[in-house]
């Protein structure tokens, strides 16, 4: 799920001369939690590590310790049952985005692309696509923002033990396993 999260830095190619470097400071990773079949709330990963080579190649590292709901016994749980933090301490996307894609975007200038990213998640990966709007904001920063959520199906990777038993431990009737993600990610030369 959060682990979509990760495509978000893939969509940043920018120029074959240097590698880019995620800003985490300047970047958020969103996904929304649907229980009871009404109840939504939104969470964050704040831990987020990434980079495009000079290659084409992008990567994403979402540390899971970085998860935030706000709600410290929820985040234990989410680690314990569903992440699996001590096995697996990292979600990650990578993909590969061509550097001649967004070579040309002047400051100030926008462009649309669909990124696809392999996720993984407690050792599960698939194949996610993203649909972001690249932003190059100066000659050394840009900006890659999902344009539409990233679904993200829990079930794939193998989650529906933990949410069960996140459900189970909350004393809820369900917990969806489809989950909306978005993000916004600055990378710096």
């Amino acid at each position: 799920m959060k682990a979509l999260f990760s495509s978000l830095a893939l969509l940043v190619s920018l120029s074959t001369q240097a590698s880019w470097q995620l800003d985490n400071s300047q970047s958020r990773l969103d996904f929304v939690s649907l229980k009871n079949e009404v109840a939504a709330e939104v969470h964050q990963f704040s831990q987020l590590k990434g980079h495009w080579q000079d290659d084409g190649s992008l990567s994403i590292e979402i540390a899971v310790a970085g998860l935030q709901t706000h709600i410290p016994i929820r985040d234990d749980r989410m680690w314990q049952y569903l992440f699996q933090l001590d096995d697996y301490p990292l979600i990650t996307a990578t993909g590969t985005v061509s550097p001649d894609a967004v070579a040309d975007l002047a400051v100030g200038s926008s462009k649309s692309l669909r990124v696809p990213l392999q996720l993984t998640i407690v050792g599960q990966s698939q194949r996610v696509q993203s649909e972001v709007l690249v932003t190059r904001l100066g000659e050394s920063t840009i900006q890659v923002h999902t344009q539409a959520p990233v679904m993200v199906n829990g079930a794939q990777f193998g989650l529906t033990e933990g949410l069960n038993r996140l459900r189970d431990l909350a004393g809820l009737q369900s917990i969806n396993p489809m989950v909306p993600v978005t993000f916004t990610v600055r990378f710096e030369k």
